[in-house]
């Protein structure tokens, strides 16, 4: 009798879909291309994959969490971008409180987002928080 084994193979295989966007220059720019995050009534976590002219290229849902948490994780971050050949990154989520005020927590993620991104030279150029009603907070301090 011949025995058998089950085979698994996992390909990635980047599709190009679109030409890269304008540039996302502003902070401003990103809150209202992403404000339809605000309906959502749990966290959810989006990366944007820019180019050196900060054209998007890619994005992904990284995470969907609680209505007050997303479990946010470097490595699942940076390993769609470095596939992606973003250049550079902006992440960006929800609140569903309304209140785009960033917690400690997300203070902290921000940073070891910013850290990692220097080590794997995908820099973090912005970490945007998105409200009710169009409110929103960004890392840059622009606003």
């Amino acid at each position: 009798m011949i025995k058998t084994k089950n085979v698994y193979r996992l390909e990635v295989v980047r599709t190009k879909i679109a030409e890269p966007s304008a540039p996302l220059n502003s902070p401003g720019e990103v809150a209202k291309r992403y404000a339809y995050l605000e309906k959502y009534d749990r966290e959810r976590l989006i990366r944007i994959d820019l180019d050196n002219e900060n054209r998007v290229i890619g994005e992904e849902l990284v995470a969907i969490g609680t209505a007050d948490a997303a479990l946010m994780s470097p490595r699942e971050i940076f390993r769609g971008a470095i596939l992606n050949g973003a250049t550079r990154i902006i992440v960006v989520h929800n609140h569903p409180s309304g209140n785009a005020e960033p917690s400690r927590e997300d203070l902290d993620v921000r940073e070891k987002l910013v850290e990692a991104g220097k080590l794997l030279a995908v820099p973090v150029v912005d970490f945007v928080i998105v409200g009710e009603g169009g409110r929103y907070w960004c890392s840059s301090g622009v606003e």
